[in-house]
């Protein structure tokens, strides 16, 4: 068995929004004593009094959680300045989680010290790796890297960069009731359980590839020996963070979206969620609104066509943070658009993240994707 209940609320005061969605997601538990929770938070609230109230009711519980830049919850879809209070209950599974600190100057090492953390809780190998990790100035690639090769090569990594409501002044993460940030927090599941994952981003390359000339990590001072900058104004007259740079990754042997964060308007260079090689092939990304939505239900179906269990107990959402910015007050559709997927009843948390974390759309090695949508479904292995 595998229960999972989601309480939400939206009300400023943390502490009574904590104790509101506390009450909901335990009601739905039905009595089961839940072991680990996922909490994500709008910016603005205390972290730590959040986290203070969760242990005050369930002080085993293990917690981990992050800033976001929108909220998604069953019943209520797309949420902002909210709560969203994930538990989990489960006779089969256990659960284990850890904190990895120095994630900007040591990316490789605070993901690996997090995972090392969580493994001291348990003997059995993990099923899957949940990740909430800092997402401003690190390098989520490596980050990313140091998880896969702490969990190994079958477990799938699954998660978001936390977020900040599109300030880029700072995001933080919450592990048991401690607030930090430059950190990478991890929910280990350990057991029989049933995973199957979806991404897709809508998004389309516009016209020739384009070389980068010139960069330095996640920002591109020239491509084809010009300003950054002057690509943009090519074909769209100014430089806009609606249109992600889409990068030819040799590896994966597709293109892989990151997404601006802004223009140096003396020199024309470009700032960029995720690090791109000198010498890369680029193109401008773009998608409508419509293609965005479809996109989301895409990778809900990829995921649902590939489960094999008697029936979903969770999805888990990853959405980025510039689909949310690009879709407005249309973002809603997102969350509508995956019910006649997966149902009006299935357990359902997410967050807009500034950098989405899943397997590819082969179902293979955990990757970073910008401005994707990411499922994933959880539940119990079929009956024999």
């Amino acid at each position: 068995m595998l229960k999972v209940a989601v309480g939400w609320c939206d009300e400023p005061d943390a502490v009574e929004a904590t104790q509101v969605a506390l009450d909901m997601a335990e009601k739905s538990l039905g009595g089961h004593i839940p072991q680990a929770g996922i909490v994500y938070a709008a910016v603005d609230f205390d972290l730590g009094a959040v986290g203070q109230a969760i242990a005050a009711r369930f002080p085993e519980l293990l917690i981990v959680g992050c800033t976001t830049d929108g909220e998604i919850a069953g019943g209520e879809g797309f949420l902002e300045d909210s709560l969203v209070i994930t538990l989990f209950a489960s006779d089969v599974i256990s659960f284990t989680a850890g904190i990895g600190h120095g994630a900007i100057a040591n990316p490789k090492g605070a993901a690996q010290g997090a995972v090392a953390m969580a493994r001291t809780g348990s003997q059995v190998n993990p099923a899957l790796c949940i990740t909430l990790l800092e997402g401003l100035g690190t390098n989520i690639h490596h980050l990313v890297e140091g998880l896969r090769d702490a969990v190994g090569p079958d477990v799938p990594v699954v998660g978001g960069a936390a977020g900040d409501q599109l300030r880029f002044e700072g995001t933080r993460q919450l592990y048991g009731d401690t607030v930090t940030s430059d950190a990478v927090v991890v929910l280990l599941l350990h057991g029989p359980l049933s995973i199957s994952t979806g991404v897709s981003t809508g998004y389309t390359p516009l016209g020739q590839p384009h070389i980068v000339t010139k960069a330095e990590g996640p920002v591109v001072h020239e491509i084809d020996e010009r300003p950054a900058a002057d690509l943009y104004a090519d074909y769209l007259q100014q430089p806009s963070i609606f249109y992600p740079l889409a990068v030819q990754d040799e590896t994966r042997k597709s293109l892989v979206l990151s997404s601006p964060l802004n223009f140096d308007e003396k020199t024309g260079a470009l700032h960029l969620v995720n690090p791109v090689e000198q010498g890369s092939r680029v193109q401008l990304a773009t998608a409508s609104r419509e293609e965005i939505v479809d996109a989301a239900r895409n990778s809900v179906g990829q995921a649902f066509s590939r489960f094999d269990a008697d029936g979903v107990d969770a999805a888990l959402l990853f959405s980025c943070a510039g689909r949310r910015a690009t879709l407005g007050t249309r973002t809603g559709e997102e969350f509508q658009s995956i019910k006649n997927v997966i149902g009006e009843d299935v357990p359902t948390a997410g967050f807009y993240c500034y950098g989405e974390i899943g397997p590819d759309t082969n179902g293979g090695v955990s990757l970073t994707h910008t401005n994707a949508f990411v499922a994933v479904l959880l539940g119990t292995p079929k009956s024999e």
